[in-house]
């Protein structure tokens, strides 16, 4: 179920098409900043190695999110890192939340505990967001699984009340939400890869609840994150279509990742592209980004937490995208790498190619 390159079409004018989708550069709407934390962070440092790598890959914008956080302690958000960013507006915007607004989400996991006053203060939070100059709510955190020390299970379901809350309020400020949700068909064991440390015994069902939160308010972008490295098996091309089909608020963004890497439901295979999604991507075509989920971290931070160990994957993820998009048809390259992003978060695309 591969397609190969070279057996789409014949010609030079294909050839040529597919020269320039090759040399296309990209908005990537899902990237991280790893920079330290409390006093020591160095936001600026790790903007600079952001630059870096869009300037050699071809990033023209990245969209830069606070990762979705729990607890009380040591969250961060984009008050720490905007004026960072502030020094390159065409190359960078934001979204916000993954660590106010993810944390009093999963705080009030309980769905009887969401009060009125939670509700309130979930509310003013939210819209201070977006008074600050972000571009939308992110990363949120319906199920998470965790990977690694340091990088933590969370689980509230998707029609969880202040996640519908949130989808009206996003609708209201004409802003999508990055939704970090991964895929079960049905209440299931947690697979043996990911079984023990942070993880429970048992994984929810998730897509189910989904279509409710999509259907709560059909005005809210979804923008449904890492469609392409599904760690669980559920997030098919086939699921993916279904729900695009009933829901035409549901977006995704694509995390491309090589061959040798161990997700299922990949987008490429061999260095070729899995026939399925190119189906479901001819079928929906303003439906989807590139967002990477890409870490960038200050050049002198050590240590082996998760920003600075997923930062070593960033040089690989960004060829797989650019070989990805040389893949896809011209038309429908843009489509992904720039014209899509540009209307759902209502960004620019400046930057080099």
């Amino acid at each position: 179920m591969l397609v190969a390159l070279g057996l789409w079409h014949g010609g030079f004018a294909v050839a040529t098409a597919h020269a320039q989708a090759s040399a296309l550069g990209f908005i990537d709407v899902h990237t991280h900043l790893a920079a330290g934390r409390g006093s020591n962070a160095d936001y600026p440092g790790a903007v600079e190695e952001a630059l870096k790598h869009m300037d050699r890959f071809g990033i023209r914008t990245a969209i830069i999110l606070p990762p979705p956080q729990v607890g009380e302690n040591n969250l961060y958000d984009y008050p720490d890192f905007v004026d960072a960013l502030q020094r390159y507006p065409d190359r960078f915007a934001f979204l916000g939340g993954g660590g106010k607004l993810n944390s009093q989400l999963h705080r009030y996991a309980e769905p009887s505990s969401v009060t009125q006053e939670v509700k309130q203060a979930f509310t003013e939070a939210a819209e201070g967001v977006i008074a600050a100059g972000a571009v939308g709510f992110g990363e949120i955190a319906s199920l998470h699984i965790s990977h690694m020390p340091g990088h933590p299970f969370e689980y509230v379901p998707a029609d969880h009340p202040l996640l519908l809350l949130l989808a009206d309020l996003a609708a209201r400020l004409d802003v999508p939400i990055d939704l970090h949700m991964d895929a079960v068909a049905e209440k299931s064991p947690t697979p043996t890869r990911y079984a023990g440390g942070h993880n429970p015994p048992e994984l929810p069902a998730t897509i189910g609840r989904l279509r409710r939160l999509l259907t709560h308010n059909g005005k809210a972008r979804i923008v449904w994150a890492h469609g392409g490295s599904d760690p669980l098996g559920a997030m098919t091309a086939a699921t993916i279509s279904d729900l695009m089909d009933d829901h035409p608020n549901l977006y995704l963004s694509l995390r491309v990742v090589g061959s040798r890497a161990p997700p299922a439901n990949k987008l490429l295979a061999h260095g070729r592209l899995e026939s399925r999604w190119l189906a479901l991507l001819k079928r929906h075509p303003d439906r989807f980004v590139i967002g990477t989920d890409s870490f960038f971290a200050a050049s002198h931070l050590k240590g082996t937490g998760p920003g600075v160990e997923f930062s070593k994957r960033n040089a690989l993820k960004f060829k797989a995208n650019r070989h990805f998009l040389s893949l896809l048809p011209a038309t429908l390259a843009r489509k992904v790498a720039v014209e899509n992003a540009m209307r759902i978060y209502r960004v620019h695309g400046a930057g080099p190619d």
